[in-house]
């Protein structure tokens, strides 16, 4: 199973990471975990590559993590939030069709 946490501050994500892997099909033929992984990594490569700001991130095998705080965002609050909460209604979604592969949790940071 893949566990996704979620953190936000002030009601946007400030931060993101998953750890293991869905395990819904053989290495190499896991459509959820192609899911997941393109969900991910598609607002880290916006960020980085489109809106040029990059974050604190670390990608391993079967671990991603996130990190956009204490960051100057160059005025792209906008775009960065646009890109993020794209990404947590996806993952939402596809917690509803594969609840037994993938696990979100959200959290709230002080």
């Amino acid at each position: 199973m893949t566990t996704i946490q979620i953190y936000t501050k002030n009601g946007s994500i400030v931060r993101y990471q998953a750890t293991g892997h869905a395990e819904y099909a053989n290495h190499g033929e896991d459509i959820v975990c192609a899911a997941i992984s393109t969900n991910l990594q598609f607002p880290l490569a916006g960020i980085t590559e489109i809106l040029g700001i990059i974050p604190r991130f670390e990608v391993q095998e079967g671990n991603l993590s996130v990190d956009l705080r204490k960051m100057d965002l160059q005025g792209k609050d906008r775009e960065i939030n646009i890109l993020l909460e794209s990404m947590r209604l996806m993952l939402r979604e596809l917690t509803k069709e594969y609840p037994k592969y993938l696990k979100l949790v959200e959290k709230e940071e002080k």
